[in-house]
């Protein structure tokens, strides 16, 4: 379920093809963002925005953002959560955090194209270093789709995007919620996508910086399949309760998306 969406038809090509004139490089192609109106720019190898980051965005979408609502997401990639977040919460603002220089231009591009780029800025930094540059917090809500493969498990695949973007290379999991629980404010919100074989170890790592888990759901690729992904919020210095939700199940038993995956990734319905 962690396959890149991709798109059979729409590729944009050449070094500005937005009506709006947001450039498109060479090494590009502009996109249908899913199911939605609008375009999404990626690469045309490297990397490319997966299913995870539909499904984080659309529990993400459940918190109720108000005016003076700060945001922030760790490992932004090419922009996609926030830009599926602000269609929905009109008044976003924050910033969209990525290391790899190349993606975090691609990511201001994709929020220029969309208009935000007043409310989101995009950081080019290491997240490790964000305590350096924000007080404590500073955030009512963050989001982040972190690398799911520590660094010695598996093969390291030899494109560096696709490498930094799966595997802990430049910040592992526990510098993740460390960093989280030190930007956001008492009773903030992290919402994350995690691999369910480490549900143990994300869960430990929370208690430790008394992140409580408050709602989790298991995402199963088919039915009669394991559970291969978790879907998880928490909250700073919350309650000891928590919430296991009713299964997500990604496609039916023809292969095809089930309607509620349709309805998330077309932005009309929570997760939850």
């Amino acid at each position: 379920m962690d396959s890149a969406v991709r798109y059979p038809h729409g590729e944009a090509r050449g070094i500005s093809t937005s009506l709006s004139g947001v450039p498109v490089h060479d090494d590009e192609t502009m996109e249908p963002l899913v199911f939605k109106e609008g375009m999404i720019i990626q690469k045309r190898g490297g990397y490319r925005f997966s299913e995870d980051a539909v499904l984080l965005a659309a529990i993400a979408s459940e918190f109720r953002s108000t005016a003076g609502t700060r945001y922030l997401d760790m490992g932004t990639g090419c922009g996609i959560v926030p830009v599926l977040l602000s269609r929905t919460h009109t008044h976003l603002c924050g910033y969209a955090v990525e290391i790899q220089t190349s993606l975090a231009d691609m990511a201001k591009r994709n929020l220029a194209l969309h208009g935000v780029e007043d409310r989101i800025q995009t950081l080019c930094a290491d997240l490790r270093t964000l305590p350096d540059r924000f007080p404590p917090g500073s955030f009512d809500w963050i989001t982040s789709n972190p690398p799911y493969r520590k660094v010695a498990s598996g093969r390291v695949n030899p494109d560096p995007q696709k490498a930094v973007a799966r595997h802990e290379i430049h910040s592992s999991l526990a510098d993740i919620i460390r960093v989280a629980a030190y930007l956001l404010r008492n009773k903030g919100r992290l919402y994350m996508i995690y691999p369910a074989s480490r549900l143990a170890e994300l869960i430990a790592q929370l208690r430790v910086r008394d992140l409580a888990p408050k709602r989790l759901r298991p995402v199963y690729p088919s039915p009669g399949e394991r559970a291969r992904r978790v879907l998880l919020e928490a909250v700073l210095g919350g309650g000891e309760e928590m919430s296991i939700e009713r299964p997500l199940c990604m496609r039916d038993d023809r292969g095809e998306y089930t309607q509620e995956v349709l309805l998330m990734y077309r932005g009309e319905t929570s997760s939850y």
